[in-house]
């Protein structure tokens, strides 16, 4: 959630546990990638199929459709910084590896005849992902054009309204019963058994609204609440409870607090009325376009009470929750894969632009910005569009811009890439308007000459890709982004 929440995303971001203490955040999600990587490997390849090479593996990363272009190029790298090449790695975006799923759920049951006719997308119709996770909601809107291949009818929306929103109103309500220092000392001081806390909360969500009773149980840590509480004067912490505004809600029985499945309930609230909100939202974007089926995907998707809010909020919708709708996201990752190029176009979420210095225009530019290089009046900072915001894009449009060397035997060009949220941007400090990177091109074979380099930008995927030729040169340079 850091990587959606943060502006400033960068190698060199620190991230914190539960003490509050930091590490880097590329060296926490490197070291997990790796972990799984080498549990892949050691567990399955290396035992069952000795004849497969790291070369013959393809990864495939997942990655909320609604993150930003510095937090997937983070991804990138710390996937990179697990031993992973570049070019052996894919980039999935969460709700279309959902999507093709359930397109390929739909041709089993086309070829096999199982299943429910109502669950099938005809050529021509148009659907919503609506992928509900841990931390985020993300939102596609997709038409579907020949077998198997779709198009992005907007671009992806979506916010963090999760499943770990819940936690967090959860634990608020602990926190106000028996006090900041409490919780505070209870992950400090009783590490473990506040993660215990957290996963019992996970198995408490589940069971939320698929109980007939009045109330719902889980366990907490009793021993070191009540630690806790008699250290900063709050008595026990079933005193602590009956003394707060929850006493009518909340009952202790041992190590089992029972919750009044009406309070539980209210907790969903605040998640279930922003899922439909976003819904509505991404209704609104698109509309004029009929849209008569909804997947509703992701751990948090099992939730009857999620299920039930988007039934009520949209009753002329068809509302599809596929069988473990946990494992789709994982399964469909697997097919995108094999199958890339499922979706033909996308919807551009952001303008991408790159920095340039031209020659200072007194009716165009900002006379601040005016600065003198080798006798000649340029321009500092200038946003220089590439592509706009909601462009609709296919696979691999490419918008190409020509470099060339300044210096005597320049080894490399680098060039920044910005993104912005608006397509008027004229400066990149403007609000809105965020680096993305620093493209860097490696120039074989330095001369004195000037050499001449064609710098393609990529759109359309995934992710913003970029290539780059010398020309002159018969093998292609190496261009990467750097995450400043």
């Amino acid at each position: 959630m850091e990587l959606h929440l943060r502006k400033e995303v960068s190698e060199q971001m620190l991230i914190y546990d539960v003490k509050g203490q930091s590490l880097p955040a590329i060296e926490v999600f490197s070291t997990a990638i790796k972990a799984l990587k080498e549990h892949l490997w050691t567990t399955h390849i290396e035992k069952n199929m000795r004849v497969i090479t790291m070369e013959h593996v393809k990864w495939v990363l997942t990655i909320p459709a609604i993150w930003s272009a510095r937090s997937k190029l983070f991804m990138r790298l710390c996937a990179e910084t697990a031993g992973i090449q570049s070019k052996r790695l894919c980039i999935a975006l969460e709700p279309e590896a959902a999507a093709l799923y359930c397109q390929q759920k739909q041709r089993t049951i086309d070829e096999y005849g199982a299943g429910s006719s109502s669950e099938k997308i005809d050529q021509g119709a148009n659907y919503l992902v609506i992928d509900i996770g841990g931390g985020t909601v993300d939102i596609i809107a997709h038409k579907k054009i020949i077998h198997n291949k779709v198009e992005e009818l907007c671009s992806a929306s979506g916010n963090d309204c999760g499943g770990t929103r819940i936690d967090r109103e959860f634990m608020q309500m602990i926190e106000t019963i028996v006090g900041k220092s409490v919780m505070e000392g209870l992950k400090r001081d009783y590490t473990l058994d506040y993660i215990d806390f957290i996963r019992a909360l996970e198995i408490f969500k589940r069971g939320v609204g698929n109980r007939k009773k009045s109330t719902i149980n889980m366990s907490i840590p009793i021993t070191a609440l009540n630690d806790l509480c008699k250290k900063f004067g709050k008595g026990s912490f079933s005193e602590a409870v009956s003394q707060s505004d929850y006493k009518k809600y909340l009952f202790i029985k041992g190590n089992i607090l029972q919750v009044q499945m009406t309070l539980a309930k209210e907790k969903f609230k605040s998640i279930t009325d922003e899922i439909v909100k976003e819904i509505k939202n991404v209704l609104v974007r698109v509309e004029g376009v009929k849209i008569d089926t909804f997947f509703v995907v992701g751990g948090c998707s099992e939730s009857s009470l999620i299920q039930e809010a988007i039934k009520d909020s949209f009753k002329d919708r068809h509302i599809v929750t596929p069988e473990e709708p946990i494992l789709v996201v994982l399964k469909g990752a697997v097919l995108f894969g094999h199958t890339p190029d499922f979706i033909t176009s996308r919807v551009t979420r952001f303008a991408y632009g790159r920095r340039i210095r031209p020659i200072f225009n007194e009716l165009a530019h900002d006379i601040n910005r005016k600065v003198e290089s080798d006798g000649v009046f340029r321009c500092t900072n200038v946003f220089d569009l590439l592509m706009k915001k909601n462009t609709h894009c296919s696979v691999g449009s490419t918008q190409s811009i020509e470099y060339h060397t300044y210096e005597r035997n320049q080894a490399k060009v680098t060039v920044a890439v910005y993104v912005s949220e608006n397509d008027d941007t004229e400066y990149v400090d403007d609000a809105g308007c965020e680096k993305l990177g620093e493209l860097v091109v490696d120039i074989p074979n330095p001369t004195s000459e000037r050499r001449y380099i064609n710098v393609d930008f990529h759109f359309g995927g995934t992710e913003l890709v970029v290539t780059a030729t010398v020309k002159g040169e018969m093998t292609p340079c190496i261009a990467r982004f750097e995450l400043i």
